[in-house]
């Protein structure tokens, strides 16, 4: 029994404070959640889903701006894959950037797998109709911005007015619902 007396003193001796383990859970938790850690180098998957029956659109290009009215930034084009995905990362760190992986799909500002500086907004812009409620005629020259804060917490589904097709937020995923052009639309352009 004195090794058991011994083993147990050394235990207590090492043991770790209940009010500690409180405060140190606490400090993790405050570096893990601050805005800075959670959307350093973080991947942005907007997804175009067809709202009449829910299928992804494939071979299609997303356009994409970072910042506020896309004022004095420049867009990028990325292409969808078989999920009908374009994938971007947002990083803090300037030395990450990298918009040199071309894709001719998209035309003259084609990039796949874009690394591009985080900033508040996203402006975004398809070349299809939205799905959303009293779009206008022209919707698919509308920018629409989502919050990069809101995106990569949350998840953000844009609504569909297309059809029955629906979906749930994920935190990082933009799903934006469309159509393609009626040939009155493609008339119009």
């Amino acid at each position: 029994m004195p090794i058991t007396d011994r083993r147990r003193i050394r235990a207590k001796a090492f043991a770790i404070p209940p009010l500690f383990k409180c405060v140190l859970r606490f400090l993790v938790f405050l570096v893990l959640s601050s805005p800075s850690t959670l959307l350093y180098a973080q991947t942005v998957d907007i997804k175009l889903v067809d709202g009449r029956n829910g299928r992804p659109m494939t071979a299609s290009c997303v356009n994409v701006g970072v910042g506020a009215g896309n004022e004095g930034k420049r867009t990028i084009a990325i292409p969808t894959d078989k999920d009908g995905i374009a994938r971007l990362r947002l990083t803090d760190n300037d030395g990450e950037m990298d918009i040199h992986n071309r894709s001719k799909d998209c035309g003259l500002f084609g990039v796949i797998n874009p690394v591009v500086k985080y900033d508040d907004f996203l402006a975004i812009n398809v070349g299809y109709v939205l799905c959303q409620p009293r779009a206008p005629d022209y919707s698919w020259l509308a920018i629409r911005e989502v919050s990069t804060k809101q995106l990569m917490h949350q998840g953000i589904v844009m609504p569909n007015t297309c059809g029955k097709a629906t979906a749930s937020p994920k935190p990082g995923e933009v799903i934006i619902f469309v159509r393609p052009l009626n040939w009155r639309e493609k008339l119009k352009q």
